[in-house]
């Protein structure tokens, strides 16, 4: 699914201007990195290409579909081929893995579609084989809130293939994670991606990971694209210099703002 992004600009209503005229496109299939400090706007982009974000200026055209004309059920349409990997896992703590995973088809099927005692059994039978692709159908029973960190993650994914995503959004997937759980989550996340040919849009801080398993690198700087292009064409000090140059300027205002290490979890960013 394509990702055409022309002169967005987000300012909120106090004044802070997040995003100040960004320009990028994503070609079908492509995994594309978005690196940059905390407050340089990587989450706030990712949440206009949601759609979630009303935007100031500029327009985002996904699958042919420009956001700011899309009518609701358009909308819907189109969010229903969106997957998502995000740091808080979004999994109902008190159900099943397998039930959780069944919540991919709500889009699709809504409620009663989507629940293990109503669903058709292709579907169930579907929501065991994506457990069975992540690793986790022994687990299926389990309430995913009595999982580890990275198991819970893997159910995340499993959902995503059940939704049969065609674009997906990850936006610090393994921040919460220690560095051995994280690796393992993105080998699995990036193996499944490359295997369907899907787009994916990925927020993170570790250095390390973004050129590990990036195809294309995008590096923001004050709300601009500052950095663009396969990690082996990136200078690497240039994508140090994205940390160095926002920490000494958030320093101001935010004095516990440091650049990141190799690998170390965090919290998400703006």
């Amino acid at each position: 699914m394509r990702i055409d992004i022309r002169g967005v600009r987000k300012t909120y209503p106090d004044g802070t201007e997040v995003l100040r005229g960004v320009d990028l496109s994503i070609a079908p299939g492509e995994g594309v990195v978005l690196l940059g400090a905390n407050g340089c706007g990587k989450s706030t982009l990712m949440r206009c290409m949601l759609g979630l974000e009303r935007l100031t200026a500029g327009e985002i055209e996904i699958g042919g579909v420009k956001l700011h004309r899309a009518r609701r059920a358009e909308l819907r349409r189109l969010r229903a081929r969106f997957g998502s990997v995000f740091q808080q896992f979004n999994l109902v703590g008190n159900l099943s893995a397998h039930q959780n995973v069944l919540f991919g088809r709500l889009g699709e099927h809504g409620l009663f579609g989507s629940l293990a005692l109503t669903a058709p059994k292709a579907a169930r039978e579907q929501a065991m084989a994506c457990l069975e692709r992540v690793g986790l159908a022994h687990l299926a029973a389990r309430r995913t809130d009595t999982l580890s960190g990275g198991q819970q993650q893997r159910v995340a994914i499993a959902r995503m293939l059940m939704q049969d995503a065609q674009l997906v959004f990850a936006d610090e997937p393994v921040a919460s994670l220690d560095p051995r759980a994280g690796r393992e989550v993105m080998d699995l996340l990036f193996e499944i991606v490359r295997e369907r040919r899907l787009t994916v849009v990925c927020v993170l801080h570790q250095i390390d990971l973004a050129t590990a398993y990036a195809e294309r690198i995008v590096g923001l700087k004050h709300g601009r694209v500052a950095i663009d292009g396969p990690p082996a064409a990136v200078d690497a000090a240039a994508i140090h210099d994205l940390y160095a140059a926002d920490r000494a300027a958030a320093a101001l205002e935010e004095p516990h703002v440091h650049a990141p290490r190799a690998y170390a979890p965090r919290s998400a960013a703006v």
